[in-house]
């Protein structure tokens, strides 16, 4: 309604974006899940104490993030760009485009860079997606293209608690790479807050051979 004086009333702010219900919302175990954080949110990750990542959104549909695994022993760092756009945000379906940049830095290697794009599609078992499933399938070029592909299930149980579950495969296309593939099956307990969140879960690779063990794997994360 026009104010008395003639002029319009002051232009009503956008309501903010809410937060992700959970600081590590954007990932099931390993897998990504098709959720973006907020504009302006930074967050930063540490898988089983060695291996650091640090994320930022640019705006509430894209994010970023980049993944380091020191090995001073050998003067190499493990690096990863991860850069993740939502696609698509409507009821309880979710869509999002993956593109990402993994090798190696260090002094006697120099620089050496693979490239893989995917995308994930997640469906939500609640409003607010505290529960959901996600599908996901990256391209990734290693002398052959290799497929990752993966499911995973995040369950709201209570307030501060959810269960995970995963499956990711990698499977070569074409005839060469047969030896680059395998399945990595994952389940555990996820507890969150405001501005923690910690995994603890249980990995096991799929194989024939009788020596492959069962490992614990660790996660926290932090969101101001």
């Amino acid at each position: 309604m026009p104010s008395l004086t003639g002029y319009g009333g002051p232009p009503v702010a956008p309501v903010p974006r809410p937060p992700v219900v959970d600081p590590q919302g954007d990932r099931v175990l390993l897998l990504p899940t098709a959720t973006t954080h907020p504009k302006g949110t930074f967050y930063f990750s540490n898988y089983e104490f060695i291996i650091f990542q640090a994320g930022y959104a640019f705006t509430d549909n894209t994010q970023v993030s980049v993944t380091a695994i020191p090995i001073p022993s050998e003067s190499v760092t493990i690096l990863d760009f991860s850069l993740k756009s939502s696609l698509y945000r409507g009821g309880l379906v979710r869509v999002a485009a993956l593109g990402s940049a993994s090798g190696a830095v260090g002094k006697d290697i120099g620089v050496a860079f693979i490239g893989r794009a995917g995308g994930v599609v997640q469906v939500c078992l609640a409003r607010l997606c505290e529960s959901s499933l996600s599908l996901s399938a990256n391209a990734v070029m290693v002398g052959a293209l290799l497929m990752v592909n993966g499911a995973g299930g995040i369950f709201r149980v209570s307030n501060h608690v959810s269960l995970l579950a995963e499956l990711a495969t990698m499977v070569p296309v074409g005839t060469q790479g047969g030896q680059f593939n395998g399945a990595l099956l994952g389940g555990g307990l996820r507890l969150h807050y405001n501005h923690w969140g910690f995994d603890f879960s249980l990995l096991h690779l799929l194989d024939t051979s009788d020596d492959v063990a069962t490992v614990p794997f660790f996660a926290m994360t932090w969101r101001p």
